[in-house]
């Protein structure tokens, strides 16, 4: 049976990997080193430089979890494994631009910080969607059990 249904769990052997797979797995690499690139994964204080600047540390470590999960999961997508990766990543990705508000570090001005989770948000979940519907249009997955 071809075709796409919403309720069942997906996997196609024969799967070839699509540019947005890549990526989002080279997006969430730049996302998990994008703080030391950017410098906000430490103090950016210039009056105290080894003080600890609170909130900054939040966006860091969201960077480095989520750039991790994102990245496996994009490999074991590119992997053709199934579509739940897609959905999986989306969601990943509206966390990721939500958490600049939610963690307390999109403040004025805006910063590196929050600009980075936005960019990185927006690319990774365009890529996923952008997969979903490929996987809609042409029905390309295979139920695993048929």
């Amino acid at each position: 049976m071809s075709g796409y249904n919403a309720n069942r769990s997906y996997y196609n052997p024969n799967r070839e990997n699509r540019w947005q797979d890549w990526v989002i797995l080279l997006v969430s690499i730049w996302f998990f080193f994008s703080p030391w690139i950017l410098q906000f994964g430490h103090s950016i204080n210039t009056a105290q430089p080894n003080a600890p600047v609170g909130d900054v540390g939040a966006a860091a470590w969201n960077a480095w979890i989520l750039g991790a999960i994102i990245f496996f999961t994009a490999l074991s997508a590119i992997g053709r494994m199934t579509l739940s990766q897609e959905r999986f990543v989306a969601v990943l990705a509206v966390w990721v631009f939500i958490a600049p508000w939610v963690l307390g570090f999109a403040g004025a001005p805006l910063n590196a910080a929050s600009w980075d989770h936005w960019v990185v948000a927006v690319i990774v979940f365009l890529s996923a969607i952008s997969n979903i519907i490929i996987v809609r249009r042409h029905g390309s997955m295979v139920h695993a059990g048929e």
